[in-house]
């Protein structure tokens, strides 16, 4: 961790290891692998796809209540996103909504970290979790929740609209 983003420094440091990581996900060699095997992987490595998402997003909202942005001049969260990670704005925009709705609806969020819904699904889910609507999303969260692992990320698209209109917006 750089001295520039706190000047304490806790005695036991999480630190993870991504280079590790990286050389422990064996890439097999496909064109060997049974048919039923290499579709079965195609969703798991989907799973884990979408759970490191979900661990980025939980860093990301965290990074962002926090404003540590701030620390290096960055005029927002989005701008920070955009120099140090070299992504493009509307990308930035996206993952914050997608980090403070996962961080907002507990449920959708739970599932989201558990891999069983994507970052997509919560995307399509975000447009609930505004402020204004809290406590109502609150209720519903459970329902989008199950409801996203069922279904495509446009399906839940429409489910959320349809929230919206009944939920009077």
């Amino acid at each position: 961790m750089s001295p520039r983003y706190g000047a304490s420094v806790r005695e036991e440091l999480i630190v993870i290891d991504v280079e590790s990581l990286l050389a422990g996900v064996v890439a097999p060699d496909v064109d060997e692998l049974p048919d039923a095997e290499v579709a079965l992987m195609v969703v798991e490595v989907r799973r884990l796809v979408d759970a490191t998402d979900a661990l980025w997003s939980r860093l990301l909202a965290e990074f962002d209540r926090r404003e540590l942005w701030r620390l290096d001049g960055a005029r927002s969260a989005a701008a920070w996103l955009r120099r140090e990670c070299r992504l493009v704005h509307p990308t930035t925009a996206t993952a914050l909504v997608v980090a403070r709705a996962a961080r907002a609806l507990p449920a959708s969020g739970a599932a989201f970290r558990a891999g069983n819904i994507s970052f997509e699904h919560l995307r399509a889910i975000a447009p609930a979790a505004t402020p204004q609507r809290r406590e109502v999303a609150l209720r519903a969260d459970p329902i989008f929740a199950r409801a996203a692992v069922w279904m495509n990320p446009r399906q839940m698209g429409n489910v959320v609209r349809t929230w919206l209109q009944l939920a009077g917006e």
